[in-house]
Order: structure tokens, then C-alpha cells, then sequence
């Protein structure tokens, strides 16, 4: 007995093997969601899911007024400080002025003693957080909907689940947009070191029986040739 087939744009598909296809499909439809959300127009750009640090160590003249320059600079430029001490500057500044930072940074220093550049991408991370808060978020909806016909003991138990659906849900947004902020400005960290200006000991004179002199002698009895 022949079995059935049916059309398709593929061929044809014995109807015992339809059931096959069936399971096959929604693996199919998954396989695909994820390849939008990795490779979808927001994703195209792997730089854009990058975060930079720099850390640089300069020793400068006096570090409270390179401190106050450094801040007035990177103000003026979108950016601004999130610790400021003689000792330390840590800034957040956009990708942009990154380069210009470091630039300014050596033109206060009277001399750099290390620059160092850390990237990370954090386009796995904000997938992750992204599911994240779309799932919590069905499962809140699914919830206040049962929430129309349950009874007192059931509505006390959605309600604690409500709960902790929108605290859950409150904290991933809030890691997202630390992970958003983190791509839209760079992280700086100068550490700032005295350079103390120092005199020589001795300063030749032009003058020979000067520079024969003791200081010291010459001031308690005089000068004696």
C-alpha cells in the first residue's frame, strides 16, 4: 500500500514522517531566534558591545591642581569624575575622548610612568540580562491573569510571586543599564604622584675663591684665605 505524501516547498513528505517534521520545526524556530538576536543589526558591530578602561600612572608638579584641570577637561567634554583625590581621579568619559584624555593627561605630567588599556565585551552579558528580564516578564503577565479568578489562599501566593517577579526584574534593568553605561563612557584611572622639584646641592660659581669657601666657617669667624 502506498503510503500518503504531502507537498511542500521542500519536496514531498511521506505522511508517516510528518510527526518528524513537527518536532523538528520548533528547534527550528529556536535555532533561528537565536541567530536574530546574535546576529540581528544591533549585533553587527561587536565594537559596540565593547567597554574600555585605561589606567595610567603620572607623577606631576602638584597633583590638586592637575586634579582640578583634569576634572574641568573632561566636564567640558560630557564627562565627569566618580572620585577625585590628589592621589587618584577616576573618570568615566565616551569612547571618543579616550584618546584625548590620555593625550591631555601626558601634556600635565612631568613624566608617565605607565599606561595601561583593558577591553571587555559584554555582548554576552547583556543577552543573558535582556532573556532575562523578557522571560520574568511572560511569567509576571501569565501570573496577573490568574490572578483574576484565584481564590484567597491563591491570590496571597500570586501576589508573593508578583513580588519577587518585579524585584527580579527591577535588578536586571538595573544591571543592564550599568552594562549600557559601561559601552557608552570608557573608565579612567589616573593615579597622580608628587614630583618635587629638588635644587643641587652645590651650585658651581664662576668665581673660584667662592667656591673654596666654607659656607658654614665663613659665616661663624668670617672669611679666612
Amino acid at each position: 500500500m502506498m503510503s500518503r505524501t504531502v507537498f511542500s516547498r521542500f519536496g514531498h513528505i511521506p505522511a508517516g514522517h510528518r510527526w518528524r517534521v513537527c518536532l523538528f520545526i520548533p528547534q527550528v524556530l529556536l535555532f533561528l531566534t537565536l541567530l536574530v538576536l546574535l546576529t540581528g543589526p544591533h549585533m553587527l558591530h561587536a565594537e559596540n558591545y565593547m567597554s574600555r578602561t585605561m589606567v595610567m600612572q603620572v607623577m606631576v608638579a602638584d597633583p590638586e591642581v592637575t586634579a582640578d584641570r583634569m576634572v574641568e577637561w573632561i566636564e567640558g567634554r560630557g564627562g565627569y569624575y566618580i572620585y577625585k583625590s590628589p592621589d587618584l581621579i577616576t573618570i568615566r568619559i565616551s569612547m571618543e575622548n579616550l584618546e584625548g584624555l590620555r593625550l591631555f593627561t601626558e601634556g600635565e605630567a612631568e613624566q608617565v610612568v605607565s599606561v595601561a588599556f583593558e577591553a571587555q565585551d559584554l555582548r554576552g552579558s547583556i543577552i543573558t540580562l535582556q532573556s532575562g528580564i523578557v522571560s520574568r516578564e511572560e511569567i509576571l503577565e501569565r501570573n496577573l491573569r490568574y490572578l483574576r479568578n484565584a481564590d484567597v489562599e491563591g491570590t496571597l501566593a500570586i501576589e508573593r510571586e508578583v513580588t519577587r517577579l518585579l524585584k527580579e526584574i527591577e535588578d536586571l534593568k538595573g544591571r543592564l543599564r550599568r552594562l549600557e553605561n559601561d559601552i557608552r563612557f570608557a573608565r579612567a584611572e589616573i593615579y597622580l604622584s608628587f614630583m618635587e622639584q629638588t635644587l643641587p646641592q652645590t651650585i658651581p660659581s664662576s668665581f673660584t675663591w667662592i667656591n673654596s669657601i666654607d659656607f658654614y666657617g665663613f659665616v661663624e669667624g668670617g672669611y679666612v684665605p
